[in-house]
């Protein structure tokens, strides 16, 4: 088992110019955490800070609890997975993957051994005479695989080792990637600028911009519950439809046209008004009519993309385009009327989603928190208190088979503490 704790990480190249800041992260044992984010992020860097590649400006690393900083990356017991691979093509895959072995003094029979078993669990036990020469794309990809797992170090990182390879290797690979997530008991951190390979493999995704963390959580976290505009706008295909504008406690004024909102939206924006605000809206929950009705906009039809099962249609609404997808056989005419008010995200001027009540506070019942998960807990923006100070917070206690969040009616149940994590929103401002 490896956790490994990221504690107030910064990273200069030049000084007073920081490419990390004030990084905090807990990333758990078993876990499959998936580092995404646009070209320049970070994303690297972290992993390489974590491979002991790169030096640490300021701040902690741990790993089980041991401080990193000094200690040379291979005293750190982990695997690194290459973006070209690395393979040696004058060896066969035998020799590729034994050379994961080089500096472990095994017998021959125990170094046969790892390796023909990893070969088969990869499914390469075939090819283990063949040169790399002679594999396709995705079989050079699982002995790279093999060679970083030969060892059954606890740690493996990946940077971005699909990126590559064309479209349907890169597609077969993820499904080896997420079956390897299965048979595994490894810690995994994965480096990558693809939402879709983040949001198909990841038990968690960290989303990085200019060398700060924007969110963590699950996939379906960071899709449904975004807690800044970057977040709802790198997450989701097709990319989401963004108004920015003054509310004026009625309309939201852009300068090309006012968009009506809706009663729940002005609820939600009552301390909002006369602002500046984004109103974010997925092409997946705009409604689209052929008939007009006084509550409908008007949009001229431009262009469209077809993806088979669905279309994506660029409409014009006053000099804004505006995406929204629809079923593969929905007629298009040169007007359509569209809705806007259906399911929408809000987001202030400094681009922190609004919410109409934060629920921040968790209280304890014959629970001790294990040290990490309170700290993640803290870097997500939680207070652990003896009470709540209304009724509306979260409840922790132990179960027979575990523990049991509560929250309003409803009971989760968690085999383990950082279970948790499953369930509470990042919310940290």
């Amino acid at each position: 088992m490896l956790n490994i704790s990221l504690r107030n990480i910064n990273k200069s190249y030049q000084k007073g110019k920081l490419v990390i800041k004030d990084m905090n992260l807990e990333i758990f044992d078993d876990e499959f955490l998936v580092l995404v984010g646009p070209s320049g992020c970070g994303k690297t860097t972290t992993l390489r800070m974590i491979a002991g590649l790169e030096e640490i400006t300021s701040g902690s690393l741990y790993m089980n609890d041991k401080l990193q900083n000094d200690l040379d990356p291979s005293t750190r017991d982990l695997s690194f997975v290459f973006q070209n691979y690395a393979l040696l093509p004058n060896l066969t895959v035998y020799e590729n993957i034994e050379f994961g072995l080089l500096n472990l003094k095994l017998s021959k029979l125990r170094k046969k051994e790892l390796i023909e078993n990893i070969a088969k669990k990869l499914g390469i036990y075939q090819k283990l005479e063949f040169y790399t020469n002679q594999l396709s794309g995705g079989e050079r990809q699982r002995v790279a695989l093999a060679r970083a797992l030969v060892d059954e170090k606890k740690l493996v990182l990946f940077d971005e080792p699909l990126s590559n390879l064309d479209a349907v290797l890169r597609s077969g690979m993820r499904k080896e990637l997420i079956l390897f997530k299965k048979l595994f008991n490894v810690t995994a951190i994965y480096v990558t600028h693809d939402q879709v390979e983040a949001m198909s493999m990841a038990s968690r995704i960290v989303l990085l911009m200019d060398g700060r963390i924007i969110q963590i959580g699950t996939p379906y976290q960071l899709y449904n519950d975004p807690v800044h505009l970057v977040s709802a706008t790198f997450i989701g295909t097709p990319e989401a439809n963004v108004f920015y504008g003054f509310y004026d406690g009625f309309d939201l004024s852009t300068d090309k046209f006012k968009l009506n909102i809706n009663e729940e939206s002005k609820e939600l924006l009552k301390s909002h008004i006369a602002s500046n605000i984004y109103f974010v809206v997925r092409p997946q929950d705009i409604h689209v009519y052929h008939e007009k009705n006084e509550l409908l906009l008007t949009a001229k039809f431009i262009f469209e993309e077809n993806f088979g099962d669905s279309k994506l249609l660029y409409l014009d609404y006053l000099g804004q385009t505006i995406k929204v997808l629809v079923d593969k056989d929905f007629i298009v005419n040169e007007s359509l009327y569209i809705d806007l008010n259906t399911h929408v995200y809000l987001f202030s001027q400094d681009q922190k989603r609004i919410y109409k009540n934060i629920i921040h506070e968790i209280e304890l019942i014959d629970v001790v928190l294990e040290e990490k998960v309170y700290r993640a807990l803290n870097d997500y923006g939680y207070t652990i208190v003896n009470q709540l100070s209304h009724k509306n917070g979260y409840v922790l206690k132990r179960s027979n088979e575990g523990y049991v969040l509560s929250f309003l009616d409803k009971d989760m149940l968690l085999k383990h503490q950082k279970d948790i994590f499953n369930y509470l929103s990042y919310i940290k401002s």
